[in-house]
């Protein structure tokens, strides 16, 4: 009988590691791989009489209306917007759409605004002006979009790849389309049409909507520049601390509820909420069971965030464009977004062997616990077998390229001066690439090298949590 209980706690052990390895793998809401769902779809032929393309294509009429944005203060002017999106064959400017809608518009960007290819924000409205969410390329219902307008990436697809890479690792990541854009009959190039992370985002985000008799909600907030309506900028515990990442003026914006909806009462709701976080992060109770920031916080979703954006050195994470979202009773969690600049394609160099997350917004306390640097170094190990593996990362980018296909050369065919010297943006000049090939063996390049360099060094990170005669926090 003994021996048989024996044999049985071994089973069941057995069967509960199996367990523990296996949910590895359970995590991630995959979006859709336009280019492998779609790569089969018939290219145009080259004696097209008009305009064709595989990808949708997306118009914009403007009405005669300058389009707004650089002035940075949020308006925006109503236009018409068509998408043709054919099942079979090319799609032409003289097709009927797929959808036909008014959209609220403006130039968005931080940085990229100062480009020749601007990137937009779009907002479905009926002619009322109320919300019109549509179901837009095969992705979810939504009302408010962003077209990425690709230009200081050469390669065309970072953000399309660490999207869909990130969809596979974490619960939630923007969906995303390749696509052509027309302004007013004109030919704008390659664009990626993004969810924006609003709470409309079901498929992604898991936010309740706010019911009005409530003075307690859900929330999406992003660490950026702030804004203009001083009722969406929060004054969290972080300013205090003087940790809110490279810029002290940075601040956490209220994006969901929106402003129309948000009152004061939710604006303090929302800041006690995160407060809550902050301080038990900032506190000598840091790591502790009971009162430390993993009462808060989803653990994993701020570990699986720092693999990605270390990974990929895309060290604006963490400090602009940073969004966090919550549901009402559930926890904090991080939500990706922006890779324009990753895989070291800054305006500056930065060093392929270096660690630098641990310094952003969070993370600079969150690195001071052993259990989550361990936690760190355990799954991106397990990642580096599967969704960070060499092989698998430059295989998606080959099948990406070859899916584009003629789509690249028509977006050169317009934007491909960039590539001269005299519309360098990089430094040292010798970083910036003059063709598309290079480009993308930039990119591939920048992968293996940066892989390597973690699989020798990953465990290094155990340094800003190790015990230490000057480490403040220590119990």
């Amino acid at each position: 009988m003994k021996n048989k209980l024996i044999i049985l706690g071994i089973i069941l052990l057995l069967i509960t590691i199996s367990y523990i390895a296996g949910s590895e793998t359970l995590k991630g809401n995959k979006v859709i791989d336009q280019h492998i769902k779609y790569k089969d779809k018939n290219q145009c032929s080259s004696n097209e009489s008009e305009f064709c393309t595989h990808l949708p294509l997306v118009m914009i009429d403007t009405k005669n209306q300058d389009i707004p944005g650089e002035a940075r203060d949020g308006s925006l002017i109503t236009t018409e917007i068509s998408i043709i999106d054919n099942e079979t064959g090319g799609n032409h400017l003289s097709d009927s759409p797929n959808i036909q809608s008014f959209a609220d518009i403006r130039y968005r960007g931080n940085s990229s605004m100062t480009f020749d290819k601007k990137g937009y924000l779009l907002k479905f409205v009926n002619e009322d002006g109320s919300e019109n969410s549509k179901k837009v390329m095969g992705m979810q219902s939504h009302s408010e979009w962003v077209l990425h307008g690709p230009y200081l990436d050469k390669t065309l697809l970072r953000n399309y790849l660490w999207y869909h890479i990130s969809s596979e690792i974490m619960d939630s990541a923007p969906d995303t389309r390749f696509c052509e854009l027309f302004v007013d009959g004109e030919y704008k190039g390659l664009y990626v049409m993004v969810e924006s992370p609003t709470r409309g985002n079901t498929s992604r985000m898991q936010i309740k909507k706010y019911e009005k008799e409530n003075d307690y909600t859900g929330y999406i907030v992003r660490l950026d520049k702030g804004a203009h309506n001083p009722l969406q900028n929060l004054e969290t515990f972080s300013k205090y601390t003087y940790n809110t990442g490279i810029d002290p003026g940075l601040r956490l914006e209220v994006i969901y509820p929106g402003k129309n909806t948000l009152n004061e009462t939710l604006q303090e709701y929302i800041r006690r909420d995160i407060g809550k976080f902050e301080k038990a992060l900032y506190s000598y109770d840091y790591d502790s069971t009971r009162y430390g920031y993993s009462n808060f916080i989803d653990v994993d979703s701020f570990v699986d965030y720092y693999i990605i954006n270390e990974f990929t050195q895309n060290y604006d994470a963490g400090n602009m464009s940073t969004y966090l979202y919550k549901d009402y009773n559930g926890k904090l969690k991080m939500y990706v977004w922006d890779f324009n600049n990753a895989n070291n394609y800054y305006l500056n160099d930065i060093s392929i062997e270096d660690f630098q997350f641990q310094w952003n917004t969070w993370y600079v306390m969150l690195m001071k616990d052993e259990k989550f640097t361990n936690r760190i170094i355990q799954r991106y190990n397990y990642l580096r077998r599967h969704y960070l593996n060499e092989e698998y990362l430059l295989n998606y980018i080959d099948e990406i390229v070859d899916y584009l296909g003629d789509a690249i050369d028509r977006n050169y065919s317009i934007w491909g001066y960039s590539f001269s010297e005299e519309y360098d943006k990089i430094e040292p000049a010798e970083r910036n690439v003059r063709d598309y090939d290079e480009a993308i063996e930039q990119l591939k390049n920048h992968i293996v090298e940066r892989g390597k360099f973690l699989d020798q060094n990953i465990e290094v990170i155990k340094q800003f949590s190790s015990e230490s005669k000057v480490k403040k926090f220590n119990h």
